[in-house]
């Protein structure tokens, strides 16, 4: 039977994992491609009518797919440890999208501070799990 660690001491990835990172980064360089590509278009000759908002709305998608693929990890994981730090990273990558977004809210209304578009929620909670992953690999190390 196999270590889950290497040599060095590192986690090594395990199937599901490997799958997941297949899952991730096409569908990173697809919101990529997407997002350019909206910002062109809105940038040369914004369309108009329903095209508008359907093309508005068209980087959201990779997004969104985002979330299913780590749902679909956390299925498809079977080594429990695994299945916890990543639903901790997650749940920190939540809890300061809701954290700032709120402060930031009322900062908007109570404060006047400039408005901040929606779409950077999603850049706080991909931060935020980033960024909280290997520190709750340290934790467990």
């Amino acid at each position: 039977m196999s270590s889950p660690t290497s040599r060095r001491g590192r986690l090594r990835w395990s199937p599901a994992m490997k799958r997941h990172q297949m899952r991730v980064w096409p569908t990173l360089a697809v919101y990529a491609v997407v997002l350019t590509l909206v910002i062109r278009l809105f940038g040369s000759h914004p369309p108009t009518g329903v095209l508008r908002y359907l093309a508005a709305a068209a980087p959201a998608i990779p997004l969104m797919g985002l979330i299913v693929i780590n749902a679909r990890y956390l299925v498809e994981e079977t080594d429990e440890f695994r299945r916890l730090t990543m639903m901790l990273s997650m749940l920190c990558g939540l809890a300061a999208a809701l954290a700032v977004t709120s402060v930031w809210g009322f900062l908007e209304v109570l404060a006047g501070v400039p408005m901040v578009p929606l779409y950077h929620v999603a850049t706080i909670y991909v931060v935020a799990q980033g960024l909280s992953a290997p520190v709750i690999a340290w934790r467990y190390r």
